[in-house]
This record gives C-alpha cells, structure tokens and sequence, in this order.
C-alpha cells in the first residue's frame, strides 16, 4: 500500500524536496535505511555554535535530497531506527535546542512525520538502541534523564516496559547496541557511566544479559556500532575515551566470538557520528561526526569489509 501511495502523489512530491547539495556538517545525529522506500534517511543533530537541526534528508545512492516536511522539533542525541513489522522509521527521545529532553515517539513513512499516540518510554536522550532481527523487536536500554536503567521493546506497534532480573549492564548512556546475525542475540559495548567511559561487552537474548568476558576495545562512549548483515560481523568505529581524554578512529569488529582491532586508518578520529547498513550497498556507512577541536564534520563514508571509501 505505501509503494501505491507513492506513485498516486508521484506529481505532487518534487514540491516535498529541495536541491541542497548535502546535509551540513553536524554531530550526535542519526541515520537509518528505510527498507520499504529503499534510501537512507538522516534527522536532525547538532552544528557547530550549539546549532540544532531539525531537517530530514534522503540518500538513493547517488545525491543527498532534503524533504520538505513538517518535522519533529530540532534535536540531536536521539534515535532513529526502522522498524521491520510496521516498515517505517522510529525517533525516539533526543534533547532540543531549548535543552529540553523530548518525550515524543515520531514514525517516518516515507512521506511525513507522524506523532504516536500510545504508550512510550519515558523521556530520555542517548539511549542504546537496537533491532532484534530474530525476534522482530526493537530494545532500548538506559540513556540519560528519567529512568535510566529501565528497558523497553516496541513489539509489533507498542511500547511495554521489560523487567530485567539478575546481572545487568549499569546504567550509562552513549553506549552502543548492535544485532549479532551469528549469536541471534543483541550486543552492547561501552558508553559513559559513573563518571567515566566504560569498556565493558554486553549480550541480551530477549531474555536476560549477560556480560561476556572477552577483550576488546578499550573503553570509549559516542562511538558507532553497526551490523554489517552481509558479512555477519558487527562493525564498531571511533568514538572518545574521558579519563584519559582521547579520540579514536579505530574500526573494531565483532564476528560472534571476538573483537578483532580491523585497521586504524580511514575517517579521522571523531565521536558522535551516525551510522546504519545500508541494504543496497550491503555496506555499513557513516556521517558527520565531531573532531578533536569540537568542530562538526560533514563527510560520508562506506565500509566494505577491508576499507573505509570516502563518497563525499
């Protein structure tokens, strides 16, 4: 039905875009691939000059393309993630120019931004957030503000509160949480807790965690986390360390059983880019990002196992 939706309003949508080259340089954004619309959609995040942006770009492969719609209120520390039952994309949270923790749930269709109505979690920003491939399930776990340890799943259209008994991860924020295609099984690395960044390897498997006693990157929190379905690996980039303050531009990867350190070269260090896998590149891409001197980068980039490209 949304595909005929699309080709019944196909002479009115070139009005819904503008020509803008490509989304300027920002920082704690999100990208997502809308798999029903094929393309990968960006929102929001910050500029430089404490900036917010509250704009919704398009990527078909070939040119970035602005809509001009109506949008959720500018943001940035939010997430933005496609849901595979109800195929449209999910903003979750994020804090607003005002500095206010947004508590609205907004789906993108492909045409519009649409405000739920039904039960969500309460408000929060930079919470680690993930889609259960096996179970059809979106997990958020902790983030900043109210409820920070609390853990939700948005299963088939709603939201319902998951009591976790036994060990779990503490709470934190500006952690990573990823789909691992070979363990069936979500996992979580990192994020800024009591004070510093933290390093610690997390599994949930839709039941309970469990934490893996594995080495792997060192500490960090703002780093990106992306599965990459082709190869079965969980790709992790970047990302900054507090104590002692460092900025990494290290590619880990995760193959079910390890961390592997991949290569240490390709985009510049940076923390808080966005990133997703993109289904027809079969790629895991990555945007903007922060450097050394808090200035907000606007590069793209795919990786394909071996190499980070540079697109623009």
């Amino acid at each position: 039905m949304r595909h005929l939706f699309l080709l019944i309003l196909l002479p009115f949508i070139s009005s819904q875009f503008t020509s803008i080259d490509k989304p300027e340089a920002r920082n704690h954004h999100a990208i997502t691939f809308d798999r029903a619309d094929k393309k990968l959609v960006l929102f929001g995040g910050n500029g430089d000059q404490t900036r917010f942006f509250g704009d919704t770009w398009e990527w078909d492969g070939n040119a970035w393309l602005r809509r001009s719609v109506k949008t959720p209120t500018a943001r940035s520390s939010h997430a933005f993630i496609f849901d595979p039952f109800t195929q449209m994309s999910l903003l979750i949270g994020g804090v607003s120019d005002k500095g206010l923790v947004e508590d609205m749930i907004w789906d993108w269709n492909g045409e519009s931004w649409v405000e739920q109505s039904h039960l969500k979690p309460s408000l929060r920003h930079s919470a680690a957030v993930a889609v259960d491939e096996k179970r059809g399930v979106i997990f958020l776990f902790s983030g900043s503000a109210k409820g920070s340890d609390e853990m939700w799943a948005y299963r088939k259209g709603n939201w319902e509160a998951i009591p976790v008994q036994g060990n779990k991860p503490s709470s934190r924020t500006r952690a990573q949480m990823a789909y691992d295609p070979n363990r069936e099984t979500l996992l979580l690395f990192g994020g800024y807790a009591n004070g510093n960044s933290v390093g610690d390897t997390w599994e949930w498997d839709g039941e309970k965690w469990q934490q893996l006693k594995v080495a792997g990157p060192p500490a960090r929190n703002n780093h990106l986390m992306v599965t990459d379905l082709k190869r079965g690996r969980i790709v992790l980039f970047g990302g900054k360390r507090r104590t002692p303050e460092q900025l990494y531009q290290d590619t880990w990867e995760w193959d079910g059983e390890a961390w592997t350190k991949v290569i240490e070269s390709g985009p510049s260090p940076r923390d808080m880019a966005a990133g997703t896998y993109d289904y027809n590149l079969q790629q895991v891409v990555l945007h903007g990002g922060r450097d050394s001197n808090r200035k907000a980068l606007g590069d793209f980039w795919t990786w394909d196992g071996k190499q980070w490209t540079q697109v623009h």
